[in-house]
């Protein structure tokens, strides 16, 4: 847990709805349809959401990932951002991730998009989780 930003492991959708309440509804809607595809995907998944910028990481120490881990998303002004840390070596045939560095982003407003693009977004979930070594470093 870092230090000058809490944490809360594991937030339900709920918790994840209250802490981004100041946003627009829609995008509210996103960010929580977002982290429950990231769940529906890896249902194991090690997640946590950092209660300052609300954003929710996912996978650190966990599929060969240090760090920040494979994935995030994060709540935004006027988007939520479905990030992918190592994005630019996955596949991405509907051209979804925008980004020009490794980490690679889906930025979505309108939760009928989350909706539209839910098999390719998943797809590229169980991708991002299978780009590291398997093993879990400590």
């Amino acid at each position: 847990m870092a230090k000058t930003h809490p944490h809360i492991e594991s937030p339900t959708s709920g918790q994840l709805a209250e802490l981004a309440v100041e946003r627009p509804e829609k995008l509210v809607e996103v960010y929580v349809k977002l982290h429950e595809l990231v769940l529906e995907a890896l249902p194991d998944v090690k997640h946590s959401v950092d209660t300052v910028d609300h954003a929710v990481g996912y996978g650190a120490h966990q599929y060969g990932y240090n760090g920040w881990g494979m994935a995030a998303v994060t709540p935004f002004g006027k988007w939520v951002s479905l990030t992918l840390l190592q994005g630019a070596k996955l596949d991405d045939p509907l051209g979804l991730l925008t980004g020009t560095s490794t980490m690679r982003h889906v930025k979505l407003c309108d939760p009928a998009k989350v909706d539209e693009h839910r098999a390719a977004l998943h797809d590229l979930i169980i991708a991002a989780s299978t780009l590291n070594d398997p093993t879990p470093n400590d």
